[in-house]
């Protein structure tokens, strides 16, 4: 089993990743981990594009199923088969509620006026806010939804509001029919 989930930030493709990677018993690659250099604060320095696609084929490589969040649209990286593609694009103000409570989970007072990643962070919601409308050849929906489609066999969108639990039950349930070879 090989899976790409994909989606804008906030859309929760780490966290689903994660969960349907324990429940099948498959290994989870984070996009990020490759992207971005180990840093304190994190995403301050990323790989280059060769450093990047190297490390991820590499993980990739050493594992027959892998399940890998995130998005890899602008890399430039050939992918080995993937047969399943999650696509989660929930209501853009869900999505950035999510992130503000996941960047202040893992930032705290950091990010409030006055702290050192007050206008990083300003920066970075401001960015993330755009990928719906984003267009060309940057990290936006329309290029994170065409690389997943394009790489993969058999896709599931989920473009609504859901609850984790909710999205992972989708999820187990295309994967499972895909599988097996059931017909939803």
């Amino acid at each position: 089993m090989r899976v790409l989930i994909s989606g804008g930030p906030g859309a929760g493709c780490t966290s689903t990743a994660e969960l349907i990677g324990a429940e099948f018993g498959v290994p989870v690659f984070d996009s990020d981990a490759f992207f971005h250099k180990p840093t304190d604060p994190p995403f301050q320095e990323p790989y280059s594009a060769d450093e990047r696609r190297q490390r991820l084929a590499v993980a990739l490589g050493a594992a027959s199923d892998w399940i890998l969040s995130g998005s890899i649209a602008t890399w430039g990286v050939d992918l080995p088969v993937v047969p399943f593609g999650v696509f989660l694009d929930p209501p853009k103000e869900e999505r950035l509620r999510r992130l503000g409570v996941r960047e202040r989970e893992r930032f705290g007072s950091r990010i409030d006026v006055g702290g050192d990643l007050h206008l990083e962070n300003k920066d970075f919601i401001e960015w993330a806010s755009g990928y719906e409308e984003g267009s060309g050849r940057g990290r936006n929906r329309s290029t994170d939804h065409a690389f997943l489609v394009g790489q993969c066999d058999c896709c599931l969108e989920i473009r609504r509001d859901l609850s984790l639990d909710e999205v992972v039950a989708e999820i187990r349930d295309f994967l499972s029919n895909r599988r097996s070879g059931a017909r939803p």
